[in-house]
């Protein structure tokens, strides 16, 4: 009878192999710029309490999060997004401190999307929280972080586009519309509903003035030009605050040297409602959701006890692989394991051999040959495997190299190979007489 096969559940995948291997790297890449610009790494939990979470903090539907109750009976939730978490943690453990804060994080988070919607539940996020600094360089350094993770990607054709919600926040104010209206409109934008939004917008009680703002705002993307075309239909103090931020992070971005991968969109709203300042998402061409989104939320911090300023955004690594693969742009991950493939008789002297490979950097696995298979069955294996090469015993001292690249062998003499390799370290430990 044959084995019913036990799959992941929808939204859910296993990654092994070269795929694995590449984003290992990529992860590897990006930490390292995050480092580079002073960001220290933090962890939190994978299940937050509820609260974390909740409505009033204004993150993702409770319909969209994965919830458990514990044996206290208290309600726990899957992460959806890393932010709150972290603000939740910086609350707790940097209550006193009003230095800036620069945090950068990677991990897993869940979302119960709808199974139509044809994302994953589980993804792997990157990215990072600058606390404690409200300026438009904070903004722009952040921004500049979002460029560079992508190029760190390989990615050269791209854009991040760059809104603010007190643009949006201004026209509703001055509007004087009612939250069920707002977040209907809000809706319309963020779908780029743009015939919707004209027939929702004409059926308001408000002056022709208004009515033409909002209806500007689905045309108000572009390059730096956008702020001085928003500038003629702005209401109010804020949105006017907001149009003059963005002019600051234009400029610093132009001493970043970065502004030619940043557009301007008036008309960008998002889902989070913790947002304060700035939002941005970047995206290229072959994948319709942003890779990397973000903004800036002075007031989440306070909702778990500390006045905090805050900027910061996520990454998606399974989104950037996918674009990745896409453009056929290749990661330099290589098949670099050895295969030691031995008889029985020469075990210890193959685990041995492994060792002093392994000593020397290389990775290495010992696999005994088998007697009913060949040597092509341990070369297709090999290929299967991410195996470079495999080096067959055939006595103590002799071996041979055959490269699984192309099928090329060679004939290796062990005794002089392991004489040289004592040469090597013995030369290496005579230079290091410091640590002595």
């Amino acid at each position: 009878m044959k084995k019913k096969l036990i799959h992941t559940p929808e939204g859910f995948r296993d990654i092994f192999g070269r795929e694995c291997d590449r984003k290992r790297y990529l992860e590897r890449r990006i930490e390292k710029l995050y480092r580079s610009y002073g960001y220290q790494s933090i962890e939190t939990p994978a299940f937050e309490f509820f609260r974390v979470f909740s409505e009033e903090v204004g993150t993702t539907s409770t319909k969209d999060l994965y919830k458990v109750i514990d044996r206290d009976g208290s309600t726990l939730v899957l992460r959806p997004d890393f932010t709150p978490s972290v603000a939740r943690s910086v609350s707790m453990y940097f209550a006193e401190e009003d230095m800036p804060l620069r945090f950068c994080y990677h991990g897993n988070v869940y979302r119960n999307n709808h199974s139509l919607q044809g994302r994953l539940r589980e993804s792997t996020q990157m990215g990072v929280e600058y606390l404690n600094d409200d300026s438009a360089e904070a903004d722009a350094e952040v921004i500049a972080l979002v460029i560079r993770t992508m190029k760190k990607a390989g990615l050269e054709n791209f854009q991040v586009s760059i809104g603010h919600v007190g643009y949006f926040e201004s026209l509703v104010k001055e509007a004087a519309l009612d939250a069920d209206t707002v977040e209907e409109l809000r809706t319309l934008l963020k779908t780029r509903n743009r015939f919707g939004a004209q027939e929702l917008i004409e059926g308001l009680d408000i002056s022709d003035e208004l009515k033409t703002a909002f209806n500007d705002m689905t045309d108000l993307y572009g390059g730096r030009d956008v702020i001085d075309r928003a500038e003629k239909s702005a209401a109010g103090r804020k949105a006017e605050k907001a149009l003059t931020r963005l002019r600051k992070i234009d400029h610093v971005l132009d001493m970043y040297g970065l502004r030619d991968y940043v557009l301007y969109d008036l008309g960008m709203v998002t889902e989070y409602k913790y947002y304060t300042g700035i939002i941005f998402q970047a995206y290229t061409y072959g994948s319709g959701d942003a890779l990397i989104s973000g903004g800036r939320y002075n007031r989440l911090i306070e909702h778990f006890g500390k006045k905090a300023a805050a900027v910061g955004f996520a990454a998606d690594i399974d989104s950037l692989l996918t674009a990745i693969e896409r453009q056929k742009i290749s990661l330099p991950v290589e098949d670099i394991k050895i295969m030691i493939l031995y008889p029985e008789k020469l075990e210890k002297e193959a685990v041995l051999y492994a060792d002093r490979l392994r000593e020397n950097g290389s990775d290495a696995a010992c696999v005994r040959f088998d007697r009913d298979r060949t040597i092509e069955d341990y070369m297709a294996y090999g290929r299967r495997n991410q195996f470079r090469e495999i080096r067959c015993f055939s006595s103590k001292d002799d071996a041979e190299l055959i490269r699984l690249s192309d099928g090329y062998r060679e004939k290796l003499e062990l005794s002089a190979e392991q004489k040289s390799t004592d040469m090597a370290a013995g030369a290496a430990g005579s230079t290091d007489g410091g640590d002595r």
